[in-house]
C-alpha cells in the first residue's frame, strides 16, 4: 500500500513485526488485538502491548465459550475450511456457501490449567452476521468475515496468544 511517489531515496520504512496477540471480552463481545512492543532491533520489549484495532464477536451460547489462555496452534490456521458439525454430523464442503464457519478458521490449543486439553476451539468467521454481539456459536469466537480475514493475517501460529476474559 505505500505510493511510489511518497517513497524517496534515503526514506526509512518501518515494518511492523509481530506477534500480534488478542483479548476477548465476552460481556463486551469484543476483541481487542495488541502488538507486544520490542526494542529497536526486535529484541523483546518491557512486556507493554500496543494496541492495534478492536473487533465485535459472538461466542458460545449459553456462555460456554471457555475463559482462559490459548495460543494459535501451528498448522490449525486454515482458509476456507471444510467443517463437520459436531452435534448433527453434517458435513459442509470447503466451498459450501452454507459452511457456518465462513472462509477463515484459526484453531486454538489451551495453555493454562482452564483450557488445557480442550479440542475443537477457535476463532472463525460466520455466514450469520446478526450473530456478531451474541451467544450462538457452540463455543468458538465469531467475527464478521472482513474482520477474520485481518485477524487471520496478524495471528502467528505457534506465537499469537489468545486470552479470552468473562
Amino acid at each position: 500500500g505505500i505510493k511510489a511517489n511518497r517513497l524517496r531515496a534515503g526514506s526509512t520504512i518501518k515494518v511492523v513485526r509481530g506477534p500480534f496477540h488478542a483479548v476477548v471480552y465476552k460481556s463486551q463481545y469484543r476483541m481487542d488485538v495488541f502488538l507486544d512492543e520490542t526494542t529497536e532491533h526486535g529484541a523483546p520489549g518491557d512486556g507493554q502491548r500496543i494496541f492495534v484495532r478492536s473487533f465485535d464477536v459472538g461466542h458460545g451460547e449459553g456462555n460456554s465459550t471457555p475463559v482462559g489462555l490459548w495460543l494459535v496452534e501451528s498448522g490449525r490456521k486454515l482458509i476456507d475450511p471444510p467443517w463437520t458439525n459436531p452435534r448433527t454430523g453434517e458435513f459442509f464442503a470447503a466451498d459450501d456457501p452454507k459452511n457456518p464457519i465462513g472462509d477463515r478458521w484459526i484453531g486454538l490449543k489451551g495453555l493454562d490449567p482452564n483450557t488445557q486439553g480442550l479440542s475443537g476451539y477457535g476463532i472463525h468467521g460466520t455466514i450469520e452476521p446478526d450473530s456478531i454481539g451474541k451467544m450462538r456459536s457452540m463455543g468458538c469466537i465469531r467475527m464478521l468475515d472482513d474482520d477474520v480475514a485481518l485477524v487471520y493475517d496478524l495471528l502467528q501460529e505457534g506465537a499469537s496468544t489468545v486470552e479470552i476474559r468473562p
